[in-house]
């Protein structure tokens, strides 16, 4: 069976750095590698690499595009994204012929090649631009403050008003890919009502998401911390639909109320967002015992969540955030909001605390109150780590995996 798969992240075997940038996807071609009939080729977008190389039997074809001053900052981006990435994605199809295509994620418009091809073409869905958009902005804010803030920078507004016509112009050719696809792969009630809205009719098949080795085999496992101190962990808080304002205002509470804590973030915060958080909240993250980290290399990060006493997560939508995913290995108990497909992952008042996006009070009392009962937390641990290493089951995911597969060329196959 030749597989080709499109992803836009550049995999580490590529570039033997081990850096797992694609994240879920280098872990799912762990996988992949293991089963012997599957030919995989794996095809990225890249604007350094031209070179097709050869790693542990698979095949990696860079998509070389470079993009000009003018394409960047006066064409629309994503018209131009699609052209460029169609012309290669179309070439590489007639090269290496493959019996299926797997297009990774409905953010980007590899799905346009299904357009071109009659391959079978397959969707795994991360995540989607279109509710995304819809929860761009959190309750209180909006573009209009962001042209305020800097009304006085010309280069700002022209940079935010691009900004918003691309998101516009992105989430119109996402659209156009949802009506294009009629297969895809999901793992959360959320994924799988959306894209029966976005498509009536589709099929889809059930694949759990793969998570990074680092994690599930980790000899670290939580365990409650010793001392008075609470020792909040997150991961994640780059875009507005993250919730940073959720968690500076659940922050600001929990401070009010003379809680002892700390909030360690890792990955990093734009300036821009942080800045407008803080003027609109009238707080600063690092007065509220907020401390953004940046990146942490998997290592780091298992140190920092095994020390913590639970793992909050703040957005306003979600697919299955992989960091909620890969905290539930290590037997954190989970507080978060209920929103897209988290509730797949989290079962309220079995693996942790859902409450109300943006519901600050909820948050900080859920915090508070599930710190004082050390049971219910260890029951949170057991019962989260267990029904998470069980999702993400190697084994498990290769035969939904194969299924799909083997479903989609038998239905060709029958035409």
């Amino acid at each position: 069976m030749k597989v080709l798969w499109f992803e836009v992240t550049e995999p580490s075997p590529y570039k033997l750095d081990g850096i797992p940038i694609g994240g879920w996807q280098d872990s799912l071609e762990r996988i992949v590698k293991t089963v012997s009939d599957i030919d995989l080729t794996v095809c990225f977008m890249s604007e350094k690499y031209t070179e097709v190389k050869v790693v542990d039997g698979v095949t990696y074809v860079p998509i070389f595009c470079k993009w000009s001053f003018i394409e960047r900052k006066f064409c629309k981006y994503w018209d131009v994204y699609v052209r460029k990435i169609l012309v290669g994605a179309k070439q590489i199809v007639e090269e290496y012929k493959p019996d299926l295509i797997h297009v990774f994620g409905m953010e980007w418009p590899f799905g346009q090649i299904a357009a071109h091809t009659e391959v079978p073409v397959v969707v795994h869905i991360m995540g989607s631009i279109v509710p995304c958009n819809n929860a761009n902005y959190p309750p209180g804010y909006s573009k209009c403050q962001d042209y305020y803030r800097k009304w006085w920078n010309p280069r700002n507004l022209y940079t935010i008003w691009q900004t918003q016509i691309d998101s516009k112009n992105r989430e119109s050719w996402e659209r156009k890919t949802w009506k294009l696809i009629n297969n895809y792969m999901g793992r959360t009630h959320w994924d799988e009502s959306l894209s029966r809205i976005m498509h009536p009719g589709r099929r889809y098949f059930h694949v759990e998401e793969a998570l990074r080795l680092d994690f599930i085999n980790s000899i670290n496992r939580w365990s409650l911390p010793t001392g008075n101190k609470l020792k909040l962990v997150s991961t994640g808080c780059g875009t507005y639909w993250k919730g940073p304002d959720m968690m500076l205002k659940v922050a600001k509470i929990l401070t009010d109320l003379h809680v002892d804590f700390d909030w360690k973030v890792a990955g990093t915060m734009p300036l821009k967002i942080k800045e407008a958080v803080e003027k609109q909240e009238g707080a600063h993250f690092e007065d509220c015992h907020i401390q953004i980290l940046g990146y942490k290399k998997p290592n780091e990060l298992i140190q920092i969540l095994c020390s913590s006493t639970m793992y909050v997560h703040t957005a306003y939508i979600e697919n299955s955030p992989n960091s909620i995913c890969e905290a539930q290995c290590l037997g954190l108990p989970i507080v978060c909001t209920n929103v897209g497909g988290i509730a797949s992952l989290v079962r309220c008042d079995i693996d942790g605390v859902l409450v109300a996006a943006n519901d600050p009070w909820q948050m900080a009392d859920a915090i508070i109150e599930l710190y004082r009962d050390k049971i219910r937390m260890k029951r949170y641990s057991e019962s989260s780590r267990s029904f998470a290493l069980a999702r993400h089951n190697d084994e498990n995911i290769k035969k939904q995996l194969i299924h799909c597969y083997q479903a989609l060329l038998n239905t060709t196959n029958n035409i």
